[in-house]
C-alpha cells in the first residue's frame, strides 16, 4: 500500500474522531440540532406523510422552507437503528465523507496525490469545516453533494464531455430536496463557467450584454424577485472582523490561500475561476459569514496546499537565509547554522501542517459549544403535564431547546422551520412579524396588546428561564407582571425555570386599578400601602418578583383588622379580593413561589401562610398539607428537592410552623436540639451577623408562643453577640449610610424585647423612628411590613400599626 493512501486513510480516520468531539457530552451540541432531530423523529412517529406537499418548500425555493432529504435519511437511520447515537454519529460520518469527497476533487485539479493530501488536510481541519460538518444539520450532507458537485463540474471543464453536465443535473435536484446550499454551488459553477467563456465573451460582446439584460429582466419575474429578495432577507448578515476569517476558515490556510491568489490568477481557468470563488466569497463573507463558513475555505484550502508544495517548500531555505543574512557578532554563525539545518526545516514544516490539525482540534472543542440544557427537569414536566398541540411564548433562542426537547410549539421557530417543513413556507415579512410579535409580548407594559397577540398564536403556555430572566428587553414587561395577572396561572417553578398557563378569560379579572381613597385615623399607612397597589395585587418597588404572595398576605390580614376597627367596606373588599387572589395564584401542591427565577421555596409559602391563619382562605388546607409533606423527623425542606434542611430557614419556620400546628413533638425537639447545637460559644451562629439575627428572632417567637424555656439562654446569649456588634449609639460597627434596612433594627428590636434588654430595645425603636428612610430602603413595602410585624410581635398589633404610622407621617414615602 502506497504512503498516500496509508496517510488518507489515517487522516478519515482522525477526521472522523474530531467530528465526534462535539457530542462528547452526548449532548446536542448546538441549537440547530435540536430542532432537526425533533423533525427526524416527527417523520419516524408520524411517516413520511407529514412533511410539506408544497413544492417550493421541498426544494429550498422559499426564504423559510427546509428541503427534507436529509431528515428522511436520518429517519430511516434511525429506524434501523433506534438509538440516540444516530445523532452523534452520522454527522461524523456525512463529515468524514465530505473530507474523503475532497481528496478526490484536489486530485481531479492538481493531478498530484501529496498535493491533493496536503489540500485536504487544510480543508478537514479548517475550523468552519469542522463545524459544519461535525453537527446533526442538513448542511453536513449538503456538502457531501457540493463537493461532489464540485468534481463533476472540474471534471466537465477539464473534457467538456457532457455525460458530467447529465451527472450535475441529476445530483442537483437531489442537493436542492437537500440543503439551500445548492445556491452557493449554482453560485461557484457560474464564477467557474464565467472564466471559460471569457474568450467567448470578448469575441461576442453584444451576445453577453444580451444575456445579462434577460438575466436583469428575469430577476423582475415576481418568483424569481421574491425567491432572490427572501434569500438575501433571509441571510444572516453580521460584519466579520479579518480575526474571525483567521479564527474560523484557519490560519494557515487563509495566509497561504491569499499568497497563492497571485499564481493563481495567471494559471489556467480551473484554477483562476478557484481564486475568484475564493475572494468573491470572502468579500462576501465580510456581510454574510455563510459564504465565508465554510464555501470560501474549500478554494482556498486548495490553493494554500499547492503554494506550500510548489513555492514555500522550496524556497523556505531561501526566505530563511533572507530573514538572517544580517545577522552578526557572537553566535551569530552558530545561530545561522541551527536555521538553516535540515531539523529546522523539517519542524517548521511539520509546525505548518500540525497548527491547521490542532486549530481544528481544538475548535471542535472550544467553538462548539453545547446550549445549556439546565432545565431538563421543566422539559419532562410540560411532556409530562401538556397536551401536544400546546404553543409556548418564550424567547426565539430558547425555542430551540424547548422544541427539540418537548416537541411542543413555539412561535418564531415553529413560523420559520416547522411551518416551511409541515405546512406552507412563511414568507420572511411573516417570519419577521412573528419576531417582532414575541419581543412586543414580552417587552411591552401594554397587557391588553399582549393578551391579543397571545389569542392570535393560539399560545397556551408561557416557558421562562433564568437567562431570559436576565435580558434587559424583557426583564421589565411580560416577566415582570406575569406573577401577579390573573391571565397566568403558574404551573411551575424550581428556581431556573418557570412555566405559566395563558387564561384568556379569567375567572378573576383585574380587580381595580384604582387605589383605596382613605382619609381615617390609619391614613399614612393606608396611604402607604397603596402606592404599591397594581390592579390585582401589591408589588414591591424593585427587581424581585412581583408576586410578592406573603407580603399580600400579611396586608389582607392587617385590612381584615381594619375593617372590624373602622367598618370601611373599602377594606373588606379588598382584603377579600386578596384572599381570592392567592387562592388563584396557589400552586397546585399548596406552595406559593418567591425569587428570580422563582422557586417553591416552603419559608416563603411558610410567610405566606402565617398571617392568613385565622382568615376565611379556601386555599389554607392544602397550604397546610403543603407544609406537612415538607417536615421531615430533623429537618425541614426549604424546596422540592432539599435532603437536608437549612438552619437559618428552619429557624425562621419553628415558630410559624409551630403556631400552624404542623410541627410534632418529635421534629420540634429535633429542630431545637439542632439549633442550639450550631449556636458558638460567642453567641452567635456561623458568625453570621445577618445569620444570627434571623435564627434568634425565630427562637424568640417560638418562646413567645411556646413558653419553652430551653430556648431563653441561647436568645439572650444571642443577643448580647448581636449588642456587641453595635456602637454606643445603635448603628451596626462598619455601617456606611444607611447600610441596614431598618427592618433589621426592627428584628433586633424584638430579640432584645425577649431577651429582656430594655435600654437596647428602646434604642433600637429611636433609631427607626428617627433614622427611617423609604427612598433608601431597597424593598420598601417589605421593610415596612417587617417593621409592622416585629413591633406586632413586641407589643400588639395595634400598638404597632400605631407606631408605624408615626413612622410614616414621619418619613413619607
Amino acid at each position: 500500500m502506497k504512503k498516500e493512501k496509508i496517510y488518507l486513510i489515517l487522516l478519515l480516520l482522525i477526521s472522523f474522531i474530531i467530528r465526534l468531539i462535539p457530542h462528547r457530552n452526548l449532548l446536542l451540541a448546538v441549537y440547530d440540532e435540536y430542532l432537526h432531530r425533533d423533525i427526524t423523529l416527527r417523520i419516524v412517529n408520524e411517516g413520511i406523510g407529514v412533511i410539506s406537499k408544497d413544492i417550493g418548500s421541498l426544494l429550498g425555493l422559499k426564504a423559510y422552507s427546509y428541503p427534507p432529504l436529509f431528515h428522511i435519511v436520518g429517519a430511516i437511520v434511525y429506524k434501523l437503528f433506534p438509538t440516540e447515537y444516530v445523532f452523534f454519529i452520522l454527522p461524523a460520518v456525512y463529515g468524514t465523507i465530505s473530507v474523503g469527497l475532497f481528496y478526490l476533487l484536489s486530485k481531479e485539479i492538481f493531478g498530484d496525490n501529496k498535493k491533493a493530501l496536503l489540500a485536504t488536510t487544510f480543508l478537514a481541519f479548517a475550523p468552519n469545516f469542522v463545524y459544519r460538518t461535525s453537527l446533526y444539520i442538513p448542511e453536513n450532507l449538503g456538502l457531501v453533494i457540493f463537493i461532489t458537485g464540485m468534481i463533476l463540474l472540474v471534471r466537465f471543464l477539464k473534457s467538456w464531455d457532457y455525460k458530467y453536465i447529465i451527472g450535475l443535473l441529476v445530483l442537483l435536484p437531489i442537493y436542492m430536496l437537500t440543503h439551500r446550499g445548492w445556491v452557493f454551488f449554482v453560485a461557484v459553477a457560474v464564477i467557474m463557467l464565467f472564466i471559460h467563456l471569457i474568450p467567448w465573451i470578448k469575441k461576442n460582446l453584444h451576445y453577453f450584454a444580451l444575456a445579462v439584460l434577460i438575466g436583469v429582466v428575469l430577476y423582475f419575474i415576481p418568483p424569481i424577485n421574491h425567491f432572490i429578495a427572501g434569500l438575501l432577507l433571509r441571510m444572516p448578515k453580521e460584519e466579520v472582523t479579518a480575526l474571525g476569517y483567521l479564527k474560523w476558515i484557519g490560519v494557515v490556510q487563509l495566509i497561504f490561500g491569499v499568497l497563492a491568489t497571485k499564481k493563481y490568477l495567471k494559471s489556467d481557468p480551473i484554477r483562476q475561476g478557484i481564486a475568484l470563488w475564493a475572494w468573491a466569497f470572502m468579500i462576501a463573507g465580510a456581510t454574510a459569514f455563510r459564504f465565508r463558513d465554510p464555501y470560501a475555505s474549500l478554494p482556498l484550502s486548495i490553493m494554500a496546499a499547492e503554494f506550500f508544495h510548489d513555492e514555500f517548500l522550496p524556497n523556505l531555505n531561501t526566505w530563511l537565509n533572507a530573514v538572517i543574512k544580517d545577522a552578526s557578532g557572537k553566535g551569530a554563525e552558530l545561530f545561522k547554522r541551527i536555521v538553516l539545518s535540515k531539523k529546522t526545516r523539517a519542524v517548521i514544516i511539520a509546525a505548518l501542517i500540525l497548527v491547521p490539525i490542532v486549530q481544528g482540534a481544538y475548535s471542535s472543542y472550544k467553538y462548539i459549544i453545547p446550549p445549556t440544557v439546565k432545565d431538563r427537569e421543566a422539559f419532562e414536566w410540560i411532556r409530562e403535564n401538556t397536551p401536544p398541540d400546546a404553543v409556548f411564548l418564550t424567547w426565539w433562542d430558547v425555542g430551540y431547546l424547548l422544541i427539540g426537547n418537548t416537541h411542543r410549539k413555539d412561535i418564531v421557530m415553529w413560523k420559520k422551520v416547522y411551518q416551511g417543513f409541515f405546512e406552507k413556507a412563511p414568507n420572511p415579512r411573516e417570519a419577521i412579524q412573528a419576531y417582532n410579535d414575541v419581543v412586543t409580548m414580552f417587552g411591552t407594559t401594554q397587557r391588553e396588546r399582549v393578551y391579543k397577540l397571545m389569542e392570535k398564536y393560539n399560545v397556551t403556555y408561557v416557558y421562562s428561564d433564568r437567562r431570559m430572566r436576565s435580558l434587559g428587553l424583557i426583564k421589565y414587561g411580560l416577566m415582570e407582571y406575569i406573577a401577579y395577572d390573573t391571565h397566568f396561572k403558574t404551573l411551575f417553578v424550581n428556581g431556573n425555570s418557570e412555566i405559566y398557563k395563558f387564561i384568556p378569560n379569567p375567572p378573576l379579572e383585574l380587580y381595580d386599578l384604582n387605589p383605596l381613597n382613605y382619609t381615617g385615623e390609619y391614613s399614612a399607612v393606608v396611604s402607604f400601602l397603596e402606592k404599591f397597589w397594581t390592579g390585582f395585587n401589591y408589588a414591591d418597588f424593585d427587581d424581585g418578583y412581583k408576586a410578592d404572595f406573603f407580603l399580600n398576605a400579611r396586608i389582607a390580614r392587617l385590612y381584615a383588622y381594619l375593617y372590624q376597627k373602622t367598618s370601611d367596606k373599602q377594606f373588606k373588599e379588598r382584603y377579600e379580593w386578596l384572599l381570592k387572589w392567592l387562592t388563584y395564584k396557589q400552586l397546585d401542591n399548596g406552595g406559593f413561589p418567591e425569587g428570580i427565577p422563582p422557586n417553591d421555596f416552603t419559608l416563603y409559602t411558610a410567610f405566606t401562610m402565617e398571617p392568613l391563619k385565622d382568615l376565611p382562605f379556601e386555599g389554607k388546607n392544602k397550604t397546610l398539607n403543603y407544609l406537612k409533606s415538607r417536615v421531615k423527623e430533623d429537618y425541614i425542606m426549604t424546596t422540592p428537592k432539599d435532603k437536608k434542611g437549612d438552619l437559618f430557614a428552619e429557624a425562621q419556620m419553628l415558630p410559624i410552623l409551630y403556631e400552624l400546628g404542623v410541627l410534632n413533638e418529635t421534629t420540634t425537639n429535633n429542630l431545637i436540639e439542632k439549633i442550639l447545637e450550631e449556636q458558638r460559644d460567642d453567641g452567635s451562629w456561623k458568625k453570621s451577623l445577618g445569620g444570627t439575627i434571623v435564627t434568634a428572632f425565630g427562637l424568640a417567637r417560638y418562646y413567645q408562643l411556646s413558653g419553652d424555656e430551653r430556648v431563653l439562654p441561647a436568645i439572650k446569649k444571642a443577643a448580647e453577640w448581636i449588642s456587641e456588634q453595635q456602637e454606643e449609639n445603635g448603628r451596626f460597627k462598619g455601617e456606611s449610610g444607611y447600610g441596614y434596612s431598618r427592618a433589621t433594627y426592627a428584628n433586633v428590636l424584638f430579640i432584645y424585647h425577649v431577651a429582656g434588654m430594655k435600654d437596647k430595645e428602646e434604642q433600637m425603636l429611636k433609631i427607626i423612628e428617627e433614622t427611617y428612610d423609604l427612598q433608601k430602603e431597597p424593598r420598601p413595602l417589605q421593610a415596612t411590613l417587617d417593621i409592622l410585624r416585629a413591633l406586632e410581635y413586641s407589643y400588639g398589633l395595634e400598638r404597632a400599626i400605631e407606631i408605624v404610622e408615626n413612622i410614616l407621617e414621619l418619613h413619607p414615602f
